[in-house]
């Protein structure tokens, strides 16, 4: 299922209003105390060993983008391209957690920068199904 700009932003007003969420430029001095009193985890995210994420290769990278760049089969190529976005969600926030906060904002941008640089590094890889990509990911942001 695909949303339109407005469908979106429909959505997210609504996820916050749930969550309580006040709009921009109102604040009050209970909001503002308990976001001073926020703190960040003592420790960078850990990614288990049985997690699935570590045993990706650069050839699941590749034959997933090869599938989101398709136009032969357009559901094949939409759930190709959220799982890639979804991958890169997950790949900011780990990146966000383990640099305290010192990556670029999450954005289209960043996105389709990020995915550029790993399917570069990929390509190159003289045996792609032998590269980590976690390990890829993790000497691209250094």
């Amino acid at each position: 299922m695909r949303f339109g700009a407005v469908g979106i932003a429909v959505i997210a007003s609504l996820s916050l209003a749930a969550c309580g969420a006040e709009p921009s430029g109102t604040t009050d001095a209970t909001t503002e105390a308990a976001a001073d009193d926020m703190e960040r985890p003592d420790e960078a995210p850990v990614v288990g060993v049985n997690d699935n994420l570590v045993s990706l290769t650069c050839a699941n990278f590749l034959d997933t983008a090869a599938v989101a760049t398709s136009e032969e089969d357009e559901e094949a190529a939409i759930a190709a391209q959220d799982e890639i976005a979804a991958g890169l969600i997950w790949i900011h926030g780990y990146l966000f957690a383990k640099g305290d906060g010192d990556v670029s904002v999450l954005s289209q941008t960043w996105m389709e920068e990020t995915a550029g640089r790993i399917y570069g590094t990929c390509s190159e890889a003289e045996d792609p199904s032998a590269v980590n990509l976690f390990e890829v990911v993790l000497d691209e942001s250094a």
